[in-house]
């Protein structure tokens, strides 16, 4: 068994479905993007990890981690391609972060000439001292 942990974003939207037995299940693609490849990820999900992926939706941003089954095809120009199968165990959804405001009018519900209060600046921390035996140098291991 293959256990995986898969970041992303959904390609279109969770599709529900049922099985033979009458139970409900949900189905969606996941694109993750790394070293200029897609690597595209099948997912399903049951129970409580359906009901949320159902509340997400085209282009969301997610983690998935669960078991998984490596597959592969040949695309239509027969490139041989390579992709996943996951039974969702885990999920969480991803936010990127807020863009600030590029200049005056840009922040949403601010007027002209009526700005923001400055944001409060981080203390910066001072480097940590090391004793007079401190060694940086990493072991050969690592070389």
């Amino acid at each position: 068994m293959i256990r995986a942990l898969v970041t992303g974003s959904l390609y279109g939207d969770p599709q529900t479905r049922t099985s033979q037995a009458g139970k409900p299940y949900v189905t969606a693609k996941v694109r993750a993007d790394g070293k200029g490849e897609s690597v595209w990820c099948s997912i399903i999900a049951f129970g409580e990890q359906a009901d949320r992926l159902m509340t997400l939706g085209n282009g969301a941003a997610l983690s998935v981690s669960g078991k998984a089954e490596v597959n592969g095809w040949l695309d239509k120009q027969g490139e041989p391609k390579a992709g996943l199968s996951l039974v969702v165990d885990e999920l969480a959804t991803l936010k990127g972060k807020p863009r600030p405001p590029q200049g005056p009018g840009d922040a949403p519900n601010v007027r002209q000439g009526e700005g923001t209060a400055p944001r409060p600046q981080r203390p910066t921390r001072q480097p940590v001292a090391a004793g007079a035996g401190f060694d940086d140098e990493l072991p050969d291991c690592f070389s």
